[in-house]
């Protein structure tokens, strides 16, 4: 009986299918497979196994060998890569490369020998060969002969050491000679050591003894396999008293509170998985969240952490021990999907709203959204926590399953900035900071960008300086005196005169960024330290984490460093960047913002002061509230107003986008997409646009958008497949679940 293995492969294609050899048994789903690729040998993942007919098998290339026995990983994971592939109109190949940390990129030693009874010209019976010595073509030839058996290894990772080859000899019994004895001697007593320097250090002899040593043939360098490299580990501490609130069974939405406070009423759902005997999967975003969650958890609970930091060894082996291991509680980011947990139990969906979440290559996932899929794929809980709610978890949610604590009391202050003429730091902002600078005490300023100001415009006549490959402002760098597109990295100089009307008239605009801010407060305040922290700088805060003062202007990357340690003031330079942020969740993600401030101080209660043009925004006076009714009110009214306009979560969302060198091809190709989806019987209710992209020229391509939503999620998927299907001349990226995608109120 003859059988085709379908293989995913960690490319933007879809699964393969190859021939099983004859001899062979099937192998399971999951297991990792090598097969021959572009006069090469790649590594696969089995995702199915079916019989096939005689004549088909003609047409099939035969794979070359099962690497193992036992699946990578379990059939239940290959279901949830071909279900998120289908979800995000992706190749499964793609999502794999996407969410696999591991395992298909490793050396492989290729060997081949004859077929027993034949003979080749060059080739001795029964010998085996390096395939690397050998041309891929002449290989390749010998294989669709069936003239040769393969064998085909991960070649496992080695070190190069100094080992000693021979005991010491009259030869080393000279005077001059009592250097190199010494360090043989020490060599002898030692399994190896790590390079003739070393042995020289600990000998206390000259590094030229124990090259003689060398030489003499008494000590040699060798490979030896490479020990396994240490996993992340963290301190535990202890956690503070749980919090008096008690999660129901089955899927929950957590928020409010603190971080830790949100992690305390996890505690008990936790570990009555794992006194089940079932894994727990935590995901986070970021980096410093994970390392946090994992100190905070493995005080009580057995922890591991996986995330992209970790080096390729050290990811295979997290991979070989969870899969012989015990329950675990597995902390990291959305690399853990896939992770072979023991018997999974349990995942928890970390800052559920944070922005890090949305991948912005590959299938362009959106992590939590993902991590339900995968819940729903494995039938058990997901707990979704953040400081708000996103409308998603909370409309999903049985009513009695939303659990809400209230907010982290914070001290407000708001500046009506249409009172006052000092830009970018208010009045009454510089008189906090003095207080700061007399107290020795630091503040933290958040600015809305980085640079020093959004745009370069004439005064005169109101010209822009622009980036030539895109439909956007350059921004202006004081450092450097230079203009910057932040969207493709065109770099370019300060003109002297307007390149418009000649005039030397070209000043920032009022869109403060950080380097702004910072030469404000330079002016402003003498005698105390300023530091920056955003994507173009990140001065060092490690004399702040000791206490010492100063004042900190960052972006919201400073969420990404440790706390510091002495904040007694926390300032938003313009709240209205956020609040007119172009998005229909903009205001959601203001009041997310706002309420994870507490964080940047956990263990004090500094002034928060903002300064907006709309002091009687909404936003503002749920977080002046401070307490749950008053979040929950804000959330039930954007839910209405979601559920008024066909939003998620009462739709299903994709955004179409078609792309050319040319803008009116670009128009022309996305009306036909239009109206190619208006024959399939796209609806008006069901097609939005063309429109142009919010900007609608990036690194020099022009770019239309058409949005589809339903309320079913299989009728989406038709219309998308569609859209896949079209034959145009333009660039077409479907991306489901956009987070970037503008207001659209029809």
């Amino acid at each position: 009986m003859l059988y085709a293995v379908q293989v995913l492969l960690p490319l933007p294609l879809a699964a393969f299918s190859f021939l099983l050899p004859h001899d062979q048994t099937p192998p399971a789903i999951g297991c990792r497979v090598v097969v021959p690729w572009q006069q090469g040998l790649r590594l696969g993942l089995v995702s199915d196994v079916s019989e096939v007919r005689g004549g088909k098998s003609l047409e099939l290339k035969e794979l070359v060998s099962v690497l193992e026995a036992t699946p990578f990983i379990d059939a239940s994971r290959i279901a949830f890569i071909q279900d998120v592939a289908a979800y995000t109109c992706t190749p499964a190949g793609l999502v794999l490369a996407t969410l696999l940390p591991t395992g298909l990129s490793e050396p492989l030693r290729h060997t081949f020998t004859l077929v027993n009874g034949v003979t080749h010209e060059g080739l001795q019976p029964g010998e085996w060969y390096e395939a690397d010595d050998f041309k891929p073509a002449d290989i390749e030839l010998l294989r669709q002969q069936g003239l040769i058996r393969e064998r085909v290894t991960i070649t496992q990772p080695t070190k190069r050491v100094l080992i000693a080859q021979r005991e010491p000899d009259e030869a080393l019994n000279a005077k001059r000679a009592s250097n190199q004895k010494e360090a043989l001697e020490l060599l002898l007593g030692r399994e190896f050591v790590e390079s003739a320097a070393e042995l020289s250090r600990e000998a206390g002899v000259p590094e030229s003894a124990v090259r003689s040593l060398i030489k003499k043939g008494y000590a040699a360098y060798a490979d030896i396999p490479a020990p396994p490299p240490a996993l992340a580990y963290f301190e535990g501490r202890a956690p503070r008293p749980v919090f008096d609130v008690t999660l129901p069974d089955g899927d929950v939405s957590l928020s409010g509170g603190t971080r830790e406070a949100r992690l305390a009423c996890l505690l008990p759902r936790i570990k009555a998985t794992l006194t089940r005997g079932r894994s727990v999967l935590i995901l986070c975003p970021e980096q410093i969240i994970a390392q946090e969650t994992a100190r905070y958890l493995s005080n009580a609970h057995p922890v591991q952490y996986l995330s992209g930091e970790l080096s390729d060894t050290q990811r295979e082996r997290l991979w070989r021990e969870l899969q012989d291991g015990d329950p675990v509680v597995l902390v990291g980011s959305y690399l853990t999907l896939l992770a072979p947990l023991p018997d999974p139990g349990l995942i928890i969906v970390l800052e559920e709203g944070n922005s890090s979440y949305k991948l912005q290559s590959g299938p362009r996932l959106f992590v939590p959204f993902v991590a339900r899929r995968l819940a729903k794929q494995l039938s058990i809980p997901l707990i979704t926590a953040d400081a708000l709610a996103s409308l998603e978890s909370w409309q999903a949610a049985e009513p009695d399953k939303r659990i809400m604590l209230d907010a982290s009391k914070q001290r407000i202050h708001v500046v009506d900035l249409s009172s006052t003429n000092n830009w970018p730091l208010s009045s009454d902002l510089i008189r906090v900071l003095r207080q700061v600078q007399e107290r020795d005490r630091q503040a933290i300023i958040l600015a809305p960008r980085r640079g020093f100001s959004a745009a370069l415009e004439c005064e005169r006549c109101g010209f822009v300086m622009m980036c030539p490959n895109c439909d956007l402002p350059l921004r202006y760098h004081r450092e450097g005196v230079r203009l910057a597109c932040h969207q493709c990295g065109f770099k370019g100089s300060v003109p002297d005169a307007c390149p418009d009307c000649g005039q030397l008239s070209l000043k920032p605009s009022r869109a403060a960024g950080t380097q702004w801010v910072v030469r404000a407060l330079e002016k402003q305040l003498d005698g105390i330290r300023v530091f920056r922290f955003d994507g173009d700088q990140r001065d060092d805060l490690s004399s702040l984490l000791a206490g010492e003062p100063g004042i900190v202007v960052a972006t919201t990357a400073i969420f990404r460093h440790e706390p510091l340690v002495n904040v007694s003031l926390i300032a938003i330079t313009l709240l209205d960047t956020l609040l007119t942020f172009s998005d229909f969740r903009a205001e959601e993600e203001t009041l997310r913002l706002l309420l994870q401030l507490c964080e940047l101080a956990p263990e004090g209660r500094p002034l928060t002061l903002i300064q907006t043009f709309q002091p009687e925004h909404s936003v503002l006076s749920t977080v002046k509230a401070q307490d749950a009714a008053s979040v929950e009110a804000f959330l039930s009214s954007r839910l209405e107003r979601r559920k008024l306009f066909a939003y998620p979560p009462f739709a299903h969302l994709a955004k179409v986008q078609v792309s050319a060198r040319d803008e009116a091809s670009a128009l022309q190709e996305a009306e036909r997409m239009a109206a190619v989806l208006a024959t399939a019987g796209a609806n008006d209710r069901e097609m939005l646009g063309p429109s142009p992209a919010p900007v609608v020229r990036i690194r020099r391509f022009y770019s239309y958008q058409i949005f589809l939503r339903s309320d079913s999620e299989a009728r989406l998927a038709k219309l998308l497949d569609v859209a896949q299907n079209y034959g145009g001349r333009a660039r077409i990226r479907i991306e489901v679940d956009p987070r970037d995608i503008g207001s659209f109120l029809v």
